[in-house]
């Protein structure tokens, strides 16, 4: 049985050694550029060059977030990034864009791609669909359950699921909240997280709180047996925002339970490891969709961050200090929180009295004084929260400063009146030779012993290997043991040179060479959803039949003719005269091929582009393939901001919520699923596309909307 890969997640070099000295498998990370965590650290080139080196002299593999939806000018600079990641020994790119993806399929066919999450591959269908376009893995959507991740392992296609950490509470991938409200695209990497703010319903009040969009945090630590069963090959940590305390911690805890598991043995995470993970981070924890967690378990209404764990209760509040009785202990610098209102009372334990002196800690059933100056000011009866323990944080940096070994053979030859012979074999088989330049002598006095040598030898210090044998053939010689510490240090960085490259056979790319046929197009210029109201019938405009967006059932391909499709799986359906929705996020001229190419007439282009975005992507296509597209833009239309599985709440009775700022956004309830609309339509020109899309509903005359949509694509306004 082959092991499932432990992958934790990189936002800088020292998470990425901390993830490597807690014993994962695999990192992913993110460069400055096209990375969904835009606001991570990231790396530099001269960064990533260390991090692959470094990973894999340790035997972890190194995966790259290519994973944002592109626009046209970003195309070229695109190339230059996957060029310069093959040519470091990557072993993966993580992509969304589609254009993207077939690029390098097409000119890197030895460059491992993994499905992003942000790809939306969410049902059986879009698995064999991105198995037989050559994906590597499918980073399937954290709403699917663990029977789709089961089916999908069968198929011989690698999967990876996600089994900690933040989750977003639309699927990714489809979720414009940000884009629309913020002008952050979470589709670019600038998500501005809005479920995690305040709603409010249109009348009344929520009992269960006012983060009524905010999820849990996911953690399967004590189910990871049954996930192991289904054949899953990777469980994807999420966390490339956290500090490098937090990547230790659940990488250290996830690799326990894994080796378990393949040892056949029962674990349980322990009370304490919970208890300092709920201290490292937390939302409160939900197994999520993964094992069907119902609402009222998977939502966090009552808080959208870090809650830590209660240490006690506040007993009163007097000139700048608050009395505390503790239910935990309290150690000097730990990061605290009062729960108050407006909003949270935020300190730090930086001098802790107990019946009138100064104490660096403080135990459960103590009453102590803080200093607290931050406003609100605290009132008695309310709960104080350890948010950051600073021995916690201490014990684990000891932890991430072990060097992590692989095992090592050393073999050497000291004859007289020749050079010093070194060779050494790791565990891969790879095999280095040394010889010194000094030549040996023969022994006046007490001539150098076996266990010197091997002494002098095994001496690895900071570099990852450990030496297991050290023997030789010898004569009685003099040696200096400064050439001793020369071979090893040269016999280490060879190995090392050779370790460091996994995939040395890469060549260059092919070309891009790839042909369009220029389809034909047999929908009106004017296409109109009828997603929340019937349009009638007219020669002037089509009726757009739409697939779900979110289609979790679908599994094989069939026939879909004259349709708007909406999601991966349904390219694996036969098509005939069929475009592509705007929810496929297609931006740019790459995208458009790549969808003809498999069977579409046109695409829906994504609402996010600019009309000088799409100019730009038209000249583009027109100039590599001869013809203009006949591609449809947005003009018109409250678009669905989140799709969310299962909806966010027990009671389906709420029909709009309203943010800080007044904005009020319908809910709609579409059978297993609630939609969150925008506040406003959507509104642009349309000077370049061919075609308009248009979402009319009951809020406005969309008669008017349609006739003003009719004369502009036709040019008489």
């Amino acid at each position: 049985m082959k092991k499932a890969e432990l992958l934790a997640p990189a936002g800088n070099m020292d998470a990425l050694k901390a993830a490597v000295a807690a014993g994962c498998d695999a990192v992913y990370l993110g460069m400055q550029i096209f990375s969904a965590r835009a606001f991570a650290g990231n790396f530099s080139h001269e960064e990533l060059q260390e991090a692959v080196r470094y990973c894999h002299i340790r035997d972890v593999r190194v995966y790259v977030t290519v994973n944002t939806m592109l626009f046209e000018t970003e195309i070229e600079n695109a190339k230059k990034e996957i060029d310069f990641l093959y040519r470091i020994d990557v072993d993966a790119l993580l992509i969304q864009d589609l254009g993207l993806f077939h690029y390098v399929r097409t000119c890197y066919p030895d460059f491992d791609v993994h499905c992003s999450t942000q790809m939306h591959v969410h049902n059986l269908a879009g698995v064999r669909f991105m198995q037989e376009e050559g994906a590597a893995r499918a980073v399937i959507a954290r709403e699917s359950p663990l029977e789709l991740i089961r089916e999908a392992c069968a198929t011989g296609m690698e999967v990876e699921a996600f089994v900690y950490g933040a989750i977003c509470i639309s699927y990714s991938g489809q979720c414009l909240m940000s884009a629309s409200v913020k002008n952050r695209s979470a589709n670019r990497g600038m998500c501005a997280q809005c479920c995690r703010l305040k709603y409010y319903p249109d009348s009344g009040s929520f009992p269960e709180g006012e983060y009524i969009l905010s999820p849990k945090d996911l953690n399967v630590i004590n189910e990871l047996p049954q996930l192991l069963d289904t054949g899953v090959c990777s469980l994807k940590i999420e966390g490339r925002m956290k500090r490098p305390e937090y990547v230790y911690l659940v990488t250290r805890t996830f690799r326990e339970a894994i080796d378990a598991y393949y040892e056949g043995k029962h674990y349980k995470v322990s009370a304490q490891r919970t208890k300092e993970l709920l201290l490292m981070f937390n939302r409160g924890f939900s197994k999520g969709h993964l094992f069907h967690a119902g609402t009222e378990e998977r939502m966090s209404h009552y808080r959208p961050n870090h809650v830590g764990i209660n240490i006690g209760t506040v007993l009163q509040y007097k000139d700048g200090q608050v009395q505390v009785k503790l239910t935990d202990t309290l150690y000097q610098h730990d990061g605290l929180r009062i729960l108050n209102v407006p909003h949270d009372t935020g300190l730090t334990a930086v001098k802790i009295t107990l019946n009138g002196k100064l104490v660096s800690k403080a135990e459960k059933g103590d009453v102590v004084w803080l200093e607290c100056t931050a406003k609100p000011k605290p009132r008695k009866g309310q709960k104080l929260q350890k948010t950051t323990d600073a021995v916690l944080l201490e014990k684990i940096r000891r932890q991430i400063g072990t060097v992590r070994r692989s095992p090592i053979r050393m073999t050497y030859t000291a004859k007289i009146n020749r050079p010093f012979a070194l060779q050494a074999e790791d565990d891969r088989g790879n095999s280095v030779w040394y010889e010194s330049s000094f030549i040996t002598q023969k022994a006046k006095n007490a001539p150098l012993s076996r266990e010197r040598i091997a002494e002098a030898l095994m001496k690895t210090g900071e570099e990852p290997y450990e030496v297991i044998f050290a023997e030789g053939d010898m004569d009685d010689i003099f040696l200096p043991v400064s050439v001793l510490n020369e071979a090893r240090r040269a016999i280490l960085q060879q190995l090392s040179d050779i370790r460091a490259i996994l995939h040395g056979g890469r060549g260059e790319p092919l070309p891009y060479q790839v042909s369009v046929s220029e389809p034909e197009v047999r929908y009106q210029r004017l296409l109109i959803s009828q997603r929340d109201m019937d349009i009638p019938e007219d020669p002037r405009w089509t009726v757009a039949e739409e697939t779900a967006v979110v289609d979790e059932d679908l599994a094989d391909g069939c026939r879909k003719e004259n349709m708007v499709l909406s999601e991966i799986g349904d390219l694996y359906h036969i098509k005939d005269g069929c475009i592509g929705g705007m929810t496929l996020n297609i931006a740019n001229s790459y995208s458009i091929a790549y969808a003809m190419q498999k069977g579409l007439s046109s695409v829906i282009l994504s609402s996010e582009m600019n009309n000088d975005q799409i100019r730009m992507t038209l000249q583009a296509f027109e100039k590599r393939y001869g013809f203009e597209p006949k591609v449809y833009r947005l003009v018109y239309g409250r678009r669905v901001l989140m799709y969310i599985k299962n909806h966010f709440r027990k009671d389906t009775t709420l029909n709009a919520i309203n943010d800080l700022h007044g904005n009020n956004y319908k809910v709609v309830y579409n059978n297993k699923q609630a939609e969150i609309l925008e506040p406003e339509a959507y509104v642009s020109s349309n000077p370049y596309c061919w075609g308009s899309y248009l979402i009319p509903d009951a809020s406005a005359d969309y008669k008017e909307i349609v006739e003003e949509a009719y004369e502009e694509i036709h040019g008489r306004v």
